[in-house]
């Protein structure tokens, strides 16, 4: 058995092994596609309230047209189904950046609570769109009348 060499550290020599760990973190992370469901990178974005009748769901679906647009309920799913078209440019143009995407995109969410699928409306203006489930009657509150024994 050899001798092994003491090597004295400095708190120094911490932070620098600690710089290198989250370094190569970083690296590894970057490196690596975003996760399926990024909350970046979903489309369209919404916002699901509820009260005491009803759920809503507002999707922001700026520029889409109405025609190209699906809404669909199944169980307790909803699921927003569109197509963003490709503006045409008419002059010759270099972009210099183009941050809206363009083609097909489909956005299911589990609903929070049972819904009535035959009464579901929806809405859209100016680029929101509004969906309102009404809760089926299960989903409800019910108030129980105590009797007197």
């Amino acid at each position: 058995m050899g001798l092994m060499k003491w090597e004295r550290t400095g708190p120094l020599d911490s932070l620098t092994h600690i710089q290198k760990e989250m370094s190569d973190l970083l690296d590894i992370l970057s490196s690596t596609p975003p996760m399926e469901g990024y909350a970046s990178m979903e489309f369209p974005p919404i916002i699901v309230s509820a009260n005491e009748e009803h759920v809503f769901v507002r999707a922001e679906l700026p520029g889409i047209k109405i025609a190209d647009l699906d809404i669909q309920v199944v169980d307790d799913v909803l699921t927003i189904k569109g197509e963003r078209k490709s503006v045409a440019v008419t002059a010759k143009a270099t972009y210099l950046r183009r941050e809206r995407n363009y083609g097909t995109f489909a956005r299911s969410i589990m609903l929070p609570e049972k819904v009535d699928i035959e009464t579901v409306s929806a809405s859209y203006k100016n680029g929101v769109l509004l969906v309102k489930l009404p809760k089926a009657a299960e989903a409800k509150p019910k108030q129980v009348v105590i009797q007197k024994a």
